[in-house]
């Protein structure tokens, strides 16, 4: 049996790139959102009790940050060589 896998956003239909985009574009702002109360969580942290575990924490989930929002862009982009939004 074949995987299904994910397909690149050329190979999409037009409802399910439109899908994707709302989807991401929730998915990179949630993130966001959670990403930035930890940043300011742990700079509070590493202020009043010094370095710690928690004061690299922000840099571990970095990475994921970057690779939703390349991935919303990818989508959109698509999406507007489309004309759809």
């Amino acid at each position: 049996m074949k995987s299904k896998g994910i397909k690149p956003a050329s190979e999409l239909t037009d409802e399910e790139l439109l899908k994707n985009v709302k989807l991401t574009k929730s998915v990179l702002l949630s993130f966001s959102v959670i990403f930035v109360l930890l940043l300011a969580t742990c700079l509070y942290i590493t202020v009043t009790k010094g370095f710690g575990v928690f004061s690299v924490l922000p840099l571990t989930f970095f990475p994921i940050l970057i690779t939703n929002i390349i991935t919303h862009r990818k989508m959109a982009d698509e999406a507007k060589k489309r004309n759809l939004i």
